[in-house]
């Protein structure tokens, strides 16, 4: 994956980008800033690192663990009433996929 870096607050710009360049602006949704951003670490092309593909298998398995907790009146029920509770996480799915994340991380 890309890390990218904040670069200052841009207004116009002029002339277009090249294949090669590595800014890109970038429009924030919920109050509209334009910026730019420069990559540090453009995405390769190679395969993912033991790091990386662990990682994955991870989301994977939290992410069908939300859908099935989801799917489970009661389980839904219950993570409905916890969601309701908290103000962090604006949507029900991201606050169930916070919660068995760190659940599966603890061994739980």
């Amino acid at each position: 994956m890309a890390k990218i870096s904040p670069m200052t607050h841009i207004d116009s710009i002029s002339g277009k980008y090249a294949k090669t360049d590595q800014v890109y602006t970038k429009v924030r949704a919920f109050d509209e800033q334009t910026f730019g951003v420069r990559l540090k670490h453009p995405a390769t092309n190679e395969p993912p690192s033991a790091g990386q593909q662990t990682s994955q298998a991870k989301l994977a398995s939290v992410a069908a663990l939300v859908k099935t907790a989801l799917a489970d009146a009661a389980q839904k029920a219950t993570l409905k009433a916890e969601w309701k509770a908290q103000k962090k996480y604006k949507t029900l799915v991201s606050y169930a996929f916070h919660k068995l994340y760190h659940s599966e991380q603890q061994g739980g």
